[in-house]
């Protein structure tokens, strides 16, 4: 079976120990389920009442609860059962909650030096839970936008792709040597011409 933990209403309750509870659930129906919360997140089921009897989960809860119609009687209230109970109906084969109880004692309980504040408030575990967790979301984000920023401004320094002529620094430097200077004539290798001599004789 398939359960929507879809809770809408949660009622905080303050009872007196020793006494019966009486947790009505405002969805009239002839078919309501109570669940509670044996630890937390884990829910177990109390029972359901039907148009002619009440069915119960386990054979002890039938001793300390009682189901009428859509309210759940706790009996000899104690601080054991200072937790949260769930009523819900049942809509196309799985449970909706439709409403939360959050019952506490009147009395204070005393601090006990091996459990901690947090041990005993759930509900500050789940509100520190959620900071922690909101607060590393931040600070990811955070680091994300800087480095995201940090990347976009290198790419918009570099020109686009295939447009090396574009650049505005040159990647290349031009030498350019001194001017060659009037060499003397010996020092070249033709510096003379010389007509070959004639053998023939003069008349």
């Amino acid at each position: 079976m398939v359960l929507l933990w879809m809770i809408l209403l949660v009622v905080l309750l303050c009872a007196e120990l020793g006494t019966n509870v009486t947790l009505t659930c405002s969805n009239q129906t002839t078919e309501v389920h109570w669940y509670m919360e044996i630890h937390s997140q884990f829910r177990a089921c109390i029972g359901r009442s039907l148009s002619s009897a009440a069915t119960y989960c386990s054979p002890g809860f039938e001793s300390k609860f009682s189901i009428l119609g859509n309210k759940l009687v706790i009996k000899n209230f104690t601080a054991e059962d200072c937790r949260l109970y769930f009523c819900g109906i049942k809509r196309g084969g799985s449970i909706q909650f439709v409403e939360t109880f959050h019952l506490v004692s009147d009395i204070p309980t005393t601090p006990d030096p091996d459990s901690g504040v947090l041990q005993r408030n759930p509900i500050l575990v789940s509100s520190l839970s959620l900071n922690v967790v909101l607060i590393l979301v931040i600070c990811l984000s955070c680091v994300w936008l800087s480095l995201k920023r940090g990347i976009s401004k290198n790419q918009a320094n570099l020109p686009p792709a295939g447009t090396s002529e574009r650049l505005e620094t040159p990647q290349y430097e031009e030498i350019q040597f001194p001017p060659p200077s009037a060499a003397p004539l010996q020092e070249c290798i033709y510096y003379k011409i010389q007509r070959p001599r004639s053998t023939l004789p003069q008349s």
